[in-house]
């Protein structure tokens, strides 16, 4: 007869530990306790096992425990399931404690570092080396698809894009003016070139060098790859959880998602504050009045209400007050200031 091993049957049910016996037989556990009850445990009624250090066996079945102290156990267990290597140890069952903290130092601090410090400046370099011709590529689709649910104002249209050619911002964009009757507060930038502005934004404006400089700051999203920088290091974020989870499900969509958000695009703090300051570039070399930025941020607080969606570029970070004293403690640098629109610019604006 197979011996038998002491053991202890904890019942969650009842909350009772019983005193048994346990035979392993081929292909299944003869549990009988000390009343004479017996139970068969089968593989498929083994919900997991595990092997303590001191060499302990723990078996579960449902809310049934089974505690065996007996170290000659485990050799029975396996002659009982030889296919079936219930107490085969994990990679980190096997290393221990001190063989995770290693594993810790060597393999996920590595990747944290590349993830925090390698990858950002990847897609950067990446994303700069994305040609204009490209992003007009992308930017027209994307462009294509997004207007078709706005109504072009085309008169206006042609205004701000006279508006904008005056200002001779330059660059290697062809920038392209839209303009949409939209009564949210708002405008946007589309890589290689499309500016969408709602025809809202404009109506609470009272001078010509606001427009100035919230086309100056959409045109920096643009001339500095902001959508683009943006893309690439979601794309290099998929990509490194990719390897690391074995998950490639989201990868391909990035890009067209992307295109579909560009709408509501929050950029971060650093973005945002860059604009500011290439914008306000853009606009002394065009000898604007640097006093636009901020007289626009102003405009936009004045307007911001309970029922008034924010613009993308003012909803985000930072705050429309740090925008602000940023902005003008910029123009205080400044050494040469414009203080009125040329004459060419003010003509578009009143026909505006």
């Amino acid at each position: 007869m197979i011996p038998g091993f002491k053991a202890v049957l904890h019942d969650r049910n009842t909350m009772l530990a019983l005193p048994v016996t346990v035979r392993a037989e081929p292909g299944v556990l003869f549990i009988e306790t000390e009343t004479g009850v017996l139970h068969d445990w089968t593989l498929g009624d083994i919900d997991s096992a595990r092997a303590i250090d001191d060499g302990t066996v723990i078996l579960q079945n449902g809310k049934l425990f089974l505690e065996v102290a007996d170290g000659a156990f485990i050799a029975a267990l396996e002659r009982s399931f030889p296919k079936n290597r219930l107490l085969h140890h994990s990679f980190f069952d096997r290393i221990g404690t001190l063989g995770c903290l290693v594993a810790l130092v060597v393999v996920v601090l590595p990747l944290l570092a590349l993830y925090l410090f390698a990858l950002p400046g990847l897609a950067e370099n990446a994303a700069q080396k994305v040609s204009p011709e490209t992003e007009k590529q992308i930017g027209d689709g994307w462009y294509q698809s997004l207007t078709a649910e706005y109504r072009i104002d085309s008169v206006k249209t042609g205004l701000v894009q006279a508006f904008y050619d005056s200002l001779h911002y330059g660059g290697a964009y062809d920038i392209r003016i839209t303009v949409v009757k939209e009564p949210v507060i708002n405008a946007f930038a589309i890589p290689g070139g499309h500016i969408v502005v709602f025809d809202s934004i404009i109506g609470i404006m009272d001078a010509p060098e606001q427009l100035a400089a919230l086309l100056a700051h959409e045109a920096a999203h643009i001339r500095l790859k902001h959508s683009m920088r943006a893309i690439f290091r979601e794309l290099a974020n998929n990509l490194f959880f990719t390897i690391v989870l074995g998950n490639y499900s989201d990868v391909s969509a990035i890009v067209a998602q992307h295109g579909d958000q560009l709408a509501g695009l929050s950029y971060s703090r650093s973005l945002e504050l860059e604009a500011d300051a290439f914008g306000l570039e853009l606009m002394e070399h065009s000898r604007i009045p640097l006093r636009g930025l901020p007289d626009l941020f102003r405009k936009m607080d004045h307007a911001a209400g309970p029922d008034v969606e924010m613009p993308t570029f003012m909803s985000t970070h930072p705050a429309i007050e740090e925008r602000i004293r940023i902005a003008e403690k910029m123009i205080g640098g400044s050494a040469m200031q414009a203080d009125s629109v040329p004459a060419r610019i003010r003509r578009i604006w009143e026909a505006l």
